[in-house]
């Protein structure tokens, strides 16, 4: 499962891809060679401890929303075909009854009761479709609040992982277009982050 959220790490990437290039331009206009390194975020995050803790976490919090939801949508559905046959029978008995002038009072009354429950249905679709959106921001925020440890962990050790082994740039796998395995430090990153 790929976290949503991880596009903000992504379009980090992609302002360090911008930075590498105005940089190496300038190194090679200085005659100095510019040290490479990529890494597999998403990989990191879902090959990590941490990373899987924080998606299973994610993922346990993302069904219990999602059966809470279908409970009150289950719950919409059978009020909707509640007054859907009511609807119909209401409409059997005007009929029964030779049209609309001729409609007797406990008809008109039930009819009545009918549109009542039709607008409160129609305001409970409303709230519905208020909590969904409500529980998507939600779950965003929360994804954030569990990545945002690992996201930490993940930047500290590419940090140290750079600094030790020489590189001046560390770039995304995601936006290399060709890396060889020689430059990739995903492996040593995960190493790392799952010796916290």
């Amino acid at each position: 499962m790929k976290f949503p959220r991880y596009s903000r790490l992504r379009s980090l990437a992609m302002s360090a891809t911008l930075v590498a290039v105005m940089a190496s331009g300038a190194a090679f206009a200085k005659g100095e060679s510019l040290k490479i390194a990529v890494v597999d975020l998403q990989e990191i995050l879902t090959s990590t401890r941490v990373g899987k803790a924080a998606q299973a976490k994610f993922e346990r919090v993302r069904k219990n929303k999602r059966r809470e939801l279908e409970k009150i949508d289950k719950g919409l559905q059978a009020k909707e075909k509640d007054l859907v046959r009511a609807r119909m029978e209401i409409e059997k008995e005007i009929a029964a009854a030779g049209g609309l002038d001729k409609i007797p009072d406990a008809l008109k009354a039930k009819a009545t009761a009918f549109q009542k429950s039709a607008q409160e249905f129609q305001q409970k679709v409303v709230d519905f479709q208020k909590t969904q959106r409500s529980m998507v921001e939600d779950l965003a925020k929360q994804e954030g609040d569990l990545l945002k440890p690992v996201e930490q962990s993940i930047r500290k050790h590419i940090d140290a992982v750079a600094k030790a082994q020489g590189y001046d740039l560390v770039l995304s796998r995601q936006v290399a277009i060709y890396a060889t395995a020689a430059i990739d430090i995903t492996g040593e990153v995960a190493r790392r982050v799952n010796a916290d």
